[in-house]
């Protein structure tokens, strides 16, 4: 199967709109796609209809028993509860963050206003990337999001045994994005015993991590998922969405919400 089941939007810290990438997904012929932006569903909510081969997703910030932030994927969510309190709350602060970025990189009140809003952010990013560079545009947001993380943001991020509960009641499927990241997780036993996937193809992971962490879902009876964890920023990523992985169809025998 044809598949990218870690992809972000300008919603989040990504470079492109939700519904741009779906265009770019479909004409390279993916079969799923999943839209996972940090910390918020808004993304995929703001389009009239999904089309059924993408995904809803999330991805979510959490931290292990020793303080490391650690990333959950949840697909196929249905946000409640908790979990919807929290995502509006990022979704707000990431708006203010794209409004400040802006005006900082720029002075520009007009287009920090464009960045502000979700709907109008690709416009603004957009001319940001034709009439500089598309590193001043990427600047802009990583700049006002480093002052602003420790402050107002990773407070709110729970340990992960609540995070999976916030997303067990909101229907998710859950995965563990790219583990190569923290292989020295105090509490990564039971935090892989806890999900229902692995992320196991990461740009992060040589061939050797694949292997061992494909291994390490099989042997847990775990789905193997597979992305380009997709910002649009840089490297090959900058000319837009990548073609899509292929995952062998035993690899997700254990998931539902992908096959």
């Amino acid at each position: 199967m044809l598949v990218g089941l870690h992809n972000h939007t300008c919603f989040s810290d990504g470079r492109y709109s939700p519904a741009a990438l779906i265009a770019q997904a479909k004409a390279l012929g993916y079969e799923r796609l999943a839209m996972t932006d940090h910390n918020s569903v808004a993304g995929w909510q703001s389009l009239e209809a999904l089309p059924d081969w993408v995904i809803p997703g999330i991805e979510l910030s959490c931290f292990s028993d020793d303080g490391t932030e650690v990333h959950l994927l949840g697909l196929g969510v249905m946000p409640a509860g908790r979990l919807l309190a929290h995502t509006r709350y990022f979704q707000d602060e990431y708006n203010r963050l794209w409004q400040e970025g802006f005006l900082g990189a720029t002075g520009d009140e007009k287009l920090a206003t464009l960045a502000f809003d979700p709907t109008t952010r690709e416009q603004a990013i957009d001319y940001l990337c034709q009439t500089v560079s598309t590193r001043q545009a990427v600047n802009a947001w990583a700049a006002a999001h480093g002052e602003a993380y420790l402050e107002r943001l990773r407070p709110r991020i729970p340990h992960w045994r609540e995070a999976i509960d916030w997303l067990r009641e909101s229907k998710a499927e859950i995965g563990l994005a790219h583990p190569g990241r923290y292989p020295e997780l105090p509490d990564l036993e039971p935090l892989i015993e806890a999900v229902d996937a692995i992320e196991v193809i990461h740009p992060d992971h040589p061939p050797t991590a694949r292997r061992f962490w494909g291994q390490q879902a099989r042997e847990r009876g775990k789905a193997c998922w597979g992305s380009h964890d997709f910002h649009g920023w840089s490297g090959t990523q900058q000319n837009g969405l990548l073609p899509p992985v292929e995952l062998e169809s035993d690899w997700l025998a254990a998931g539902s919400c992908v096959r």
